[in-house]
């Protein structure tokens, strides 16, 4: 008669180590808990293995996903200017040429740098000097197919190119209208996330005040006056 044998010992996850998910959405939850050290912390103090703790895994464990803290800041900052890029391609495919068009897409940026200020601010004002020149080689690849916001920008570049073509803009350097539309938008977009507590004026207001003067800035004069250069 044969000895019932014991189950043996139940592998027990280690405390603190969360039950390891699909790998998007674990994905998903490290660049989450890295977006905010990030913005709360700055870049350059926080360490893959706090990181790593933040969401329940090893060090290693978390390298299963990401090669580096490079990538995980990469990949946030393209996230969102896919987010940004995708936004506007919407603007200019629902409505007509013409300044109202212009007008629209100034818009659709602050509005969405303002319902995404972590990810703006990342992006934009926090991200380092690092990604410009990447140790890590998958980020440093990425960045030779297609440097961050590039695609955004060439976007607006042809944007404004085409309504300088089409008469709406007044004729001019098109790089020079189009990096100074950017800043306008990104100045205010910027101040507005940056500086939270500051007394601002009506936020809607501030936004048509700004869109109004980039739309009276850049209009094409009426036929029969001598064009100014944009």
């Amino acid at each position: 008669m044969k000895r019932a044998t014991k189950p043996g010992p139940r592998a027990v996850a280690p405390r603190g180590r969360k039950p390891r998910g699909l790998g998007h959405e674990r994905r998903d939850e490290i660049l989450e808990a890295a977006k905010q050290m990030f913005v709360c912390e700055g870049y350059e103090t926080v360490t893959t293995r706090r990181l790593a703790e933040k969401v329940g895994l090893s060090q290693t464990g978390l390298y299963v996903y990401f090669s580096s803290k490079e990538e995980i800041l990469d990949t946030l900052c393209r996230r969102t200017f896919d987010g940004l890029h995708q936004r506007m391609r919407t603007v200019i495919e629902s409505m007509p040429p013409g300044l109202d068009r212009l007008d629209a897409i100034g818009r659709a940026y602050i509005e969405f740098a303002l319902e995404h200020p972590e990810e703006y601010q990342l992006t934009f004002m926090v991200s380092p000097a690092v990604l410009r020149h990447p140790a890590d080689k998958d980020v440093a690849r990425a960045w030779d197919s297609k440097p961050l916001g590039l695609e955004t920008f060439g976007l607006v570049l042809a944007e404004v190119g085409a309504q300088m073509e089409a008469g709406f803009i007044r004729r001019g350097d098109v790089l020079v209208a189009t990096q100074t539309v950017w800043a306008a938008v990104h100045g205010l977009a910027a101040l507005l996330i940056a500086k939270r507590d500051f007394p601002w004026a009506d936020r809607g207001s501030l936004i048509e005040t700004m869109i109004a003067m980039i739309h009276r800035g850049f209009a094409a004069p009426p036929a029969g006056t001598s064009p100014q250069p944009a």
